[in-house]
């Protein structure tokens, strides 16, 4: 089985997938991220040092991005796994009816 983030996305998007299942992987996307910048600290430190103004300025910037963008990404991605199956069929095969017409 192949990834796909187009449906993750429609998946997101749909209101017959239960916000239960949205919340999980937007959370498990959060957590990812928030681990990933635990990592990063201390290069950020180095760089924020060795370049003052636009180190910090940079580094804030990718971080806001990566706050936001990140979990809608992991999400995206992990949705098909998370939604209830019928309902990710059911979606799957009415984006193939749409994409064949």
């Amino acid at each position: 089985m192949t990834i796909d983030p187009r449906l993750g996305l429609k998946l997101l998007r749909d209101r017959r997938v239960p916000v239960r299942s949205k919340l999980i992987a937007l959370g498990i996307g959060a957590a990812t991220i928030a681990g990933i910048e635990i990592l990063q600290l201390p290069a950020e430190g180095i760089i924020a040092a060795l370049l003052p103004f636009v180190g910090a300025a940079g580094d804030l910037a990718l971080d806001g991005t990566e706050a936001v963008i990140g979990p809608v990404v992991i999400a995206t991605l992990l949705l098909p796994k998370i939604a209830p199956a019928a309902i990710v069929r059911q979606i799957r095969d009415e984006a193939g009816r749409t994409a064949s017409s």
